[in-house]
């Protein structure tokens, strides 16, 4: 319980206020004064002060439990995303209600009597269909954070169950898709729609991700000094509209630099595209759907790669090719330690290589 505790002098004595938050979140205050304004008063008025606290945490404990007796996972859990709706993006809700339907069985227990058991079963199950590892840790993370609401900021007396589960991690971690440059180019060459063609191309050549690209507009492109500048993106907004938003962290605001070709390419498209009166080189609506489309499209091309692991490739490329961890983290708006962390398989791979040339030379 938030609560804080004042003493003031009020009619010659001692006043005792303490303000506090009640189940609901409101604050109010409970006072008591005659306490006399010497040493042994201000001793009562504190002994006084302890005793009103605790009758208003009992007072607000029963009060909350009798509230929340008989509420379902479920419905606390629409209870609660209500609550979020208004402080997070609507990007970040969609994530919650993704993650939480897949305990949608167990939605029906009451929330004080879902044990880990029950949330392991679904766990189990997932594991049954071949979700990844990673997969069901987010989606047990979201539930965690249910529960941990549930008791820190409603103060529902129940022990959280997602405490002591299990998740199987694979036997063979799965790794990302890097194309050659060779596989690149000669995908570059099939792909013949307009717009899909632009978004592969600055996935793989620049390191966009989905909402940058969709929030990329030609005055973000420097020609002259052949800079792109990634400083929004397109992205679904708590309004539920799409429209331009903030990136997905600080680092993600970059100057990223454009070679030649890639210069002579946007061009070229700028030239030879209808102009979009809110001046996005790729001018459509959904972020989700579009990201949906364009990799069912490259399927048709039998690499088996997304848009995202086309960024992967933009960044496999520059390690690869010698670009050191601190740079390749900032041309993709990432910290330096989820970079390393991402992309040590490619240092192996160039160890290995140099391995070979010591062999060729000594």
């Amino acid at each position: 319980m938030d609560y804080n505790i004042t003493y003031r002098e009020k009619d010659k004595g001692i006043q005792v206020i303490i303000s506090y938050k009640d189940n609901r979140g409101k604050w109010k205050q409970k006072s008591k004064q005659g306490f006399p304004n010497n040493r042994e008063g201000k001793k009562k008025a504190k002994l006084e002060a302890d005793k009103m606290l605790q009758e208003l945490k009992n007072t607000i404990a029963n009060s909350t439990y009798n509230e929340f007796k008989n509420i379902t996972l479920g419905e606390f859990i629409d209870l609660h995303l209500d609550h979020l709706k208004i402080h997070l993006e609507a990007n970040t809700i969609i994530s919650y209600k993704t993650s939480l339907k897949h305990f949608e069985s167990i939605y029906d227990l009451e929330l004080a009597k879902v044990r880990s058991i029950d949330i392991q079963k679904c766990i189990d199950n997932l594991v049954e269909q071949k979700y990844k590892y990673g997969t069901i840790k987010c989606y047990v993370q979201k539930l965690k954070a249910i529960f941990n609401s549930a008791i820190n900021k409603y103060e529902i007396p129940i022990k959280n169950p997602t405490t002591k589960l299990t998740i199987e991690k694979e036997k063979q971690a799965s790794t990302k898709k890097a194309l050659t440059d060779t596989e690149l180019n000669q995908l570059l060459q099939q792909i013949n729609h307009e717009k899909y063609y632009l978004i592969v191309l600055l996935a793989s050549k620049c390191g966009l991700r989905i909402g940058e690209i969709l929030g990329l507009t030609w005055s973000d492109i420097d020609f002259q000094n052949a800079t792109l500048s990634v400083n929004k993106q397109w992205k679904l907004l708590k309004n539920n509209t799409y429209g331009f938003g903030e990136l997905k962290s600080k680092n993600s605001n970059r100057i990223i630099p454009l070679t030649t070709s890639m210069i002579k390419e946007l061009k070229y498209i700028k030239a030879n595209s209808v102009y979009s009166i809110d001046g996005r080189l790729v001018p459509v609506k959904n972020t989700a759907s579009t990201t949906v489309c364009v990799n069912q499209y490259l399927k048709k091309f039998n690499y088996n790669i997304s848009i995202h692991e086309l960024r992967h490739t933009f960044a496999t490329n520059l390690i690869a090719n010698g670009v050191d961890f601190k740079t390749a983290a900032q041309l993709l708006g990432h910290d330096v330690e989820e970079t390393m962390r991402t992309y040590s398989h490619v240092t192996e791979d160039m160890l290995k290589k140099a391995t070979q040339i010591m062999e060729n030379i000594f």
